[in-house]
């Protein structure tokens, strides 16, 4: 199988992260209904056996290079636990990933009196979205299984008929995506709520919310709302009017993509403006039109993510947008809740909002830990899901007021948002150099001069500086 360009991305960041949890994603359908638990191990057995993602593995080239190869499908991993946080240790633990082993596997377990279902893979081979196609299966096969009359082996969707669907790449085009991207790297303009990014964490800080809006799932805009939601927190939080996020979309649009269990997504750039009077009605139908027309183009051969190097600005300061937001309205089932549990690389920050059971909808948010403090993750996290509270319950209404980031007295700006002097000389000393080693240069162009500092200790210097931001060695 040749890879599809959104593989291609993640196994250029496994070649540069090789082993990295940051790039396994799961999650875990539970329920506390009378399970049959081997009729279940047998739904998930015929799910994995019909899936052609479920016989890939990896190997990583001598060369440094990471690509996919045939393996041997997984067998079903059973397991009980006798207490929910013996349960929730081995969710965080995952095993290992060997050279040649299957990227995808399905585990099923007994939690004290309930049963989970947990659908693991590398990102390289599956999305969300194709998580929650092998878990409709499993739910779909369960009762059939039960019933002894199990549904005939059939193919979940082909991978060749996707592949035969992909446009030949081709450079994204700067004149589009300039709606979304316009402005971006420019002094002064903040679009994150940190001054830098970092390399993918291992375990990013997570904090969740839930909510209960009545009658909201029945309304199909709301996972436009939501998107726009965040926008509108965003640009709030910033003091702007423009909230500059990144927006997880699947990008299916024939029935072979919307069928077939694959890696077939990205992270859409999307600019939003927020005035006083917008509502979430309002943006979440400019959400809609944009990822419309960035669909189109993304089915041409285009991907968002080659603005990174497309855009000088870009470039220079590593981001095209601020905050991530993944709305996962699909992943529902009678009898059944979803666990996200997992959130692939994570850079900087990453909403995850997806429907619990009845009128519940779930609020997650991931952190870098090396950006945020526990207590700031937490503090986005119940800001963000107040405001989704009031915005998706009346969405014809003005969004609510919320309070502005906090502003340094003493802050410059630089290309891509603004610095604190105070605040980079403690981040410089928190990496281990003394006031003797550093001097800060405020006059354009920023720069941070080292004096007497060994070749290799500029990694680290480098680390804690936003892009924006110059480094000189004396």
């Amino acid at each position: 199988m040749h890879p599809l360009p959104s593989q291609l991305a993640m196994l250029r960041l496994e070649a540069q992260n090789p082993g990295s949890a940051a790039l396994r994603i799961e999650a875990a359908w539970r329920t506390s209904g009378r399970v049959d638990e081997h009729a279940l191990v047998r739904a998930a057995a015929s799910t994995l056996d019909e899936t052609e993602v479920s016989g890939l593995g990896m190997v990583h080239d001598g060369d440094g290079a990471a690509r996919l190869v045939p393996a041997e499908r997984a067998a079903i991993d059973v397991r009980a636990f006798d207490t929910e946080s013996e349960y929730r240790a081995w969710r965080e633990l995952p095993a290992p990933m060997p050279d040649d082993a299957a990227l995808v596997g399905i585990a099923v377990a007994r939690v004290g009196a309930d049963h989970v279902f947990v659908v693991r893979a590398h990102h390289a081979v599956l999305d969300g979205y194709g998580l929650e196609l092998l878990a409709r299966r499993v739910v779909e096969r369960y009762p059939r299984e039960v019933a002894g009359i199990p549904l005939p082996r059939a193919p979940l969707g082909s991978l060749a008929e996707v592949a035969a669907q992909v446009a030949p790449p081709r450079p994204p085009d700067l004149a589009f995506w300039s709606g979304a991207t316009d402005g971006v790297g420019q002094p002064g303009r903040e679009i994150a709520f940190t001054a830098r990014s970092a390399p993918p964490a291992e375990r990013p800080l997570l904090h969740r919310e839930s909510i209960r809006i009545p009658g909201l799932h029945e309304r199909a805009p709301w996972p436009s709302e939501a998107v726009g939601t965040v926008g509108a927190y965003t640009a709030r939080y910033l003091g702007t009017t423009d909230a500059r996020i990144g927006v997880v979309s699947a990008l299916r649009r024939t029935p072979a993509q919307r069928s077939t269990p694959v890696q077939w997504m990205a992270v859409v750039p999307l600019r939003l403006e927020v005035l006083p009077d917008s509502t979430p009605a309002g943006l979440g139908g400019r959400v809609t039109r944009w990822l419309a027309a960035a669909g189109d183009r993304v089915a041409a051969g285009e991907r968002p993510e080659e603005l990174l190097t497309a855009l000088p600005a870009a470039w220079r300061t590593g981001r095209l947008y601020g905050p991530v937001v993944n709305v996962l309205p699909y992943v529902r089932h009678e009898g059944w809740t979803v666990d996200v549990g997992a959130w692939g690389p994570v850079e900087d920050c990453l909403f995850n909002i997806w429907p619990g059971p009845g009128d519940e909808v779930v609020v997650e948010g991931a952190f870098h830990p090396d950006l945020y403090t526990p207590e700031q993750a937490q503090g986005h996290v119940e800001a963000l899901t107040t405001l989704l509270t009031m915005s998706l319950a009346a969405p014809f209404h003005p969004f609510a007021t919320i309070p502005k980031k906090p502003i340094a007295a003493d802050r410059i700006a630089v290309p891509g948002g603004w610095i604190s002097p105070a605040e980079l000389q403690g981040a410089l000393a928190g990496a281990g150099f003394t006031s003797d080693e550093t001097e800060l240069l405020t006059t354009e162009p920023v720069t941070v001069v080292l004096r007497g500092v060994a070749p290799h200790r500029l990694l680290a210097a480098r680390a804690v500086l936003p892009p924006g931001v110059r480094l000189r060695v004396r």
